[in-house]
């Protein structure tokens, strides 16, 4: 017999580890293919309207297999989707704390907002411009009037006051109220990108600032 305590724990067996190790190295290499399947569509898509991207264009630009992309997605549009609502939802939270705050007058807050909107859209240039220019892809088309719904409901859906109106429930004129407002921002936007470039940011702050209601920041702010 052994001179050690029978009482002494034994050291985990590698079986034991197993899952733990097993579990790292699956995370590391689940978040390894999501970033090349983000990467290869933004670049796809700076190309052509994402609509004209195949799976297979998109598996080869990851070098990942058609089995690993459908854990992930049912399409290239579902990948850019994900990419671009990302970013978009750290936009529309800041446009928020901005308008509950109520520290900035309406139009600075307007400004910050078509500021932070702008950097998002100069950072993926190439990807609006092919999509939206000639209104060439519904899905980026379709992607922003949604972000930009979802917006404006939250917002008023906070604060009720502000909806303007009488006629019919509050949930209807919320919903008629924003995407009223989310289709004239995206005309906005495309506007913008249908100018030459290098295109003034100036042009598209003072269209949003003078265009959009004062209503939608509550009077209260």
């Amino acid at each position: 017999m052994s001179g050690q305590s029978s009482n002494q724990p034994s050291p985990p067996s590698r079986d034991d580890r197993a899952p733990a190790d097993d579990g790292a190295a699956l995370d590391v290499r689940v978040r390894r293919t999501r970033d090349r399947l983000r990467e290869a569509v933004l670049r796809l898509a700076s190309e052509r309207p994402v609509e004209e991207i195949a799976v297979a264009d998109l598996v080869r630009g990851a070098r990942v297999n058609r089995t690993t992309f459908y854990k992930h997605a049912t399409s290239p549009a579902m990948i850019l989707e994900q990419v671009l609502y990302e970013e978009l939802d750290r936009v529309r939270a800041a446009w928020i704390a901005d308008v509950l705050a109520g520290a900035l007058p309406v139009r600075e807050i307007w400004e910050r907002a078509s500021g932070a909107l702008l950097d998002h859209l100069e950072r993926h240039d190439a990807l609006y411009t092919v999509g939206l220019t000639g209104h060439r892809s519904a899905v980026l088309h379709h992607l922003l009037v949604e972000h930009f719904t979802v917006s404006v409901s939250t917002l008023l859906e906070r604060e009720p006051e502000a909806v303007p109106g009488h006629e019919g429930p509050l949930a209807w004129r919320v919903e008629a109220a924003s995407r009223f407002l989310a289709h004239g921002e995206v005309g906005i936007v495309e506007a913008w990108l249908a100018l030459p470039a290098p295109r003034d940011r100036r042009l598209f702050v003072s269209a949003a600032t003078a265009l959009l209601p004062s209503w939608l920041i509550p009077p209260s702010r």
